[in-house]
C-alpha cells in the first residue's frame, strides 16, 4: 500500500473532490438565478461521494504474498531520461524550423513603373 506521510491514496482523492466542491460553492454564489444553488447540489454530490468511498471495502493491511516479492527494473528511470531528452530536442529542433524556414519574411518587390 503506498503511503505518503502516513497518508493513503483515499485521503488524497476525498481532499480533492471536497476543494473543488468549496471552490465551485464560491464561484456559484455570484450566479444569478437557479444556478447560483448548483455549489449547493455539488456539495451533496461530494458528500454522497464521501460516504460510499467510506462504506466501500478497503485493501487488507496484510501484504500479500505477490506484493512482498516484486522485482523492480531501475533500467526504466535511464529509459524515460532517454525519451524526455529526445522530446526535448525534438521540440527545440520543430520551433527552430518554424521560426527559420516557415516564418521567413518574404519582402516586395517593387514594381517597375510605367512610362507614358
Amino acid at each position: 500500500m503506498a503511503l505518503v506521510l502516513g497518508v493513503g491514496i483515499g485521503i488524497f482523492v476525498l481532499t480533492f473532490f471536497w476543494a473543488l466542491a468549496v471552490v465551485s460553492c464560491i464561484a456559484f454564489s455570484r450566479a444569478q438565478g437557479g444556478l447560483s444553488y448548483a455549489g449547493f447540489g455539488i456539495v451533496a454530490l461530494v458528500s454522497l461521494l464521501t460516504v460510499v468511498l467510506l462504506v466501500l471495502p478497503r485493501e487488507p493491511e496484510t501484504p500479500s504474498l505477490e506484493e512482498v516479492i516484486k522485482v523492480y527494473d531501475y533500467s526504466i528511470i535511464y529509459r524515460y531520461l532517454l525519451i524526455s531528452g529526445c522530446a526535448l530536442f525534438l521540440l527545440i529542433g520543430l520551433i527552430a524550423y518554424l521560426v527559420i524556414h516557415i516564418m521567413e519574411p518574404i519582402y516586395a518587390k517593387p514594381i517597375r513603373r510605367l512610362r507614358m
